[in-house]
């Protein structure tokens, strides 16, 4: 018996230290190796075993194989080099694709790199899945990523880059695919790669954002392709404003004379920039090229260095080509749920134990709609719900768009719900909207998602009877802030971003703002003032205000206001820095005989607008101002 405890013990001992080992973190160089003479036999294991955020650089060797693993490289990791035995002989490799099962094209890749300061080295990584349609080998979105000597195969949308503030850094590597197997939002280089197409069809198909200086600019490459493949575009743009240049390449005769595509849709002639610099071979054929691409010259070309095209042109300026955008540090793509209503009523107890929720209650005379998909931001759908009467009106109803708070970074757009049910009933057609949180992406995107909201209400507006004359956004805290400057921009192509309907306009004609600051950089604003966290505008612009005021006065509905200003109303808890900005606002409104007006509910919590006794009085005072600018 004595034996057998002791046997018992020392199994539980080594089980427990397994597990425990198991569970540790590491932060030192690992090794993958299938036969097991490594520290996994598995790459994603290893993946799995690294500390978050290293605070060093670590590598992970990966032995001669065959890995068929999906991969994903999380959005918490950073400071990795994963590094192949050999080129042709490490091989990563998987075969979903698009449409099966209820697989999009963003979930079929091979390899997903989320995490920023990521490096490949002497790896194959391809897409089995065939010619059966979008089937990604790799998908990148993190920032500081690079590939050195690596091999992606695949067919149709090879490469994913994407990411609307992210870079990639591409050298010396071979990619070969079918129809638009480099795509998406990303700055990315190509240097030294070879560049193969298996069928007539596009190389490129970028998603450039508006406000981005550099797309897809490939330097010294070579284009190849099979035989059967006579017919290929240089790139067709998927998104207006899309970038891509070529620069001293060479191209065989598969590249058609006229180089470039619009995608049948002839408006993005304008918006993109195309363009080529010493492209040398049978498939040069630069006085045959469509007209509404470019030739740079060569001072022009002299440009595109690699510290130039990372250094992002309209962000702050440091020493490096890679410091030069924001911190993506907030950026943890899992949705913070932190700030509710249930979260807003238990808060708003503590200083009023009178508050009380309002809850949904659709009245008998509307309708609604849920879960309304508005556009498409390029790796997911943004959606909006739909309140509007049931009896058809004489005369066409005002609408309003209505934006949740929880700064700019969690908070939903079901929060208020009971709001535009509410609004509905009263004759208004009233539209609650999702927009990207600074856990997805940094300033601009919420507003360029919000615009798209309303272009998409005003070419919808004859299925909901609204006059597109009275369109007004409404919002709450962070919201409140969104709306202001959604008002405050109208007509200021820098704000409107590229997804959605770009055919309509995103113009409001009346603001409301709910305890919205108006100024970031201000003596009543306590944005960004507290040293011991980050503040909540700090996650959205990715900067501290020290480091890009310019960024901060930039989004202040404060910095745009004039003559173009609607008409304002605020609505205001007792809490004063959530009013920041907003006297010297209405002075420059009175300034142009621009009307606006205050109501102060005394002694209320920030989050009035959502609790009893405040809710109804709200609703009021809303009602009443639109009536009146309305008229």
């Amino acid at each position: 018996m004595k034996y057998t405890i002791k046997i018992l013990l020392l199994f539980f001992s080594l089980f427990a230290t397994k597990i425990h080992a198991q569970t540790l973190k590491v932060q030192h160089d690992l090794v993958v190796a299938k036969d097991g003479t490594g520290d996994f036999r598995y790459i994603q294991d290893a993946i799995n075993a690294v500390r978050v955020y290293l605070p060093k650089p670590i590598t992970i060797k990966i032995k001669k194989g065959f890995y068929k693993e999906k991969l994903e490289v999380y959005s918490t990791l950073t400071n990795i080099t994963f590094v192949g035995e050999s080129l042709d002989s490490t091989i990563i490799s998987y075969d979903d694709f698009s449409g099966k099962g209820k697989m999009e094209t963003f979930d079929s890749y091979t390899l997903k790199v989320s995490g920023n300061d990521i490096k490949f080295k002497n790896l194959t990584i391809e897409n089995t899945a065939g010619r059966v349609g979008q089937a990604v080998a790799l998908h990148v979105e993190g920032d500081r990523c690079m590939f050195d000597n690596c091999k992606f195969l695949g067919n149709q949308d090879t490469i994913f880059a994407s990411g609307e503030n992210s870079r990639q850094y591409f050298s010396k590597c071979y990619i070969e695919g079918t129809v638009d197997f480099i795509f998406g939002s990303s700055t990315a280089l190509f240097e030294n790669c070879h560049i193969h197409s298996k069928t007539d069809g596009y190389i490129t198909a970028a998603s450039t954002p508006k406000w981005v200086a550099y797309g897809y600019v490939f330097k010294d490459c070579k284009l190849t392709a099979d035989k059967a493949a006579t017919k290929i575009y240089l790139g067709r743009p998927w998104r207006d404003f899309a970038k891509t240049v070529f620069i001293n390449c060479e191209m065989d005769s598969h590249i058609l004379p006229e180089g470039w595509n619009n995608w049948n849709r002839p408006e993005t002639e304008k918006s993109t920039f195309f363009a080529e610099f010493g492209s040398k071979g049978v498939g040069t054929n630069i006085q045959e090229r469509v007209k509404w691409s470019h030739q740079l010259s060569e001072k022009e070309a002299q440009n595109y260095t690699k510290e130039e095209v990372f250094s992002g042109k309209l962000l702050i300026q440091n020493q490096d080509f890679w410091s030069k955008i924001p911190s993506l540090k907030g950026i943890t793509n899992v949705r913070d749920t932190s700030y509710n209503n249930y979260s807003a009523l238990k808060n708003s107890l503590k200083t009023n134990p009178e508050a009380k929720l309002i809850s949904e209650n659709t009245p008998a005379n509307i309708l609604e709609e849920r879960n309304i998909v508005f556009a498409n931001t390029g790796t997911r759908d943004l959606e909006l719900d739909a309140f509007y009467p049931k009896n058809k009106s004489k005369k066409l109803r005002p609408a309003i768009l209505i934006i949740h708070g929880g700064g700019w970074r969690t908070g939903n757009r079901s929060q208020h719900i009971p709001l535009a049910q509410r609004l509905a009933a009263l004759g208004y057609a009233t539209f609650t909207a999702e927009y990207r949180l600074s856990t997805e992406a940094l300033y601009p995107a919420a507003v360029h998602d919000l615009k798209a909201a309303v272009r998409w209400i005003r070419a919808n507006a004859k299925k909901y009877e609204i006059d597109t004359n009275k369109i007004a956004s409404m919002g709450f805290s962070a919201g409140g802030q969104l709306s202001a400057l959604l008002g405050n921009t109208n007509n200021l192509p820098k704000f409107e971003g590229s997804i959605g309907n770009l055919k309509k306009s995103s113009k409001i004609n009346a603001i409301i703002d709910i305890d919205g600051i108006l100024a970031y950089i201000h003596p009543e604003s306590g944005e960004g003032d507290d040293r011991k966290s980050i503040s909540a505008a700090t996650y959205w612009f990715g900067f501290s205000k020290n480091e890009n005021p310019e960024l901060w006065h930039e989004a202040s509905a404060l910095t745009h206001a004039g003559k173009n200003t609607p008409p304002t109303l605020f609505l205001n808890s007792s809490v004063d820095r959530m009013h920041a900005g907003r006297d010297d606002y209405r002075k420059k409104l009175d300034t142009f005989g621009i009307y606006s007006e205050v109501h102060t509910f005394e002694n209320s919590p920030h989050s009035f607008c959502l609790l009893s006794p405040w809710f109804e009085p709200t609703v009021e005072f809303i009602d009443k101002f639109l009536m009146k600018v309305f008229k």
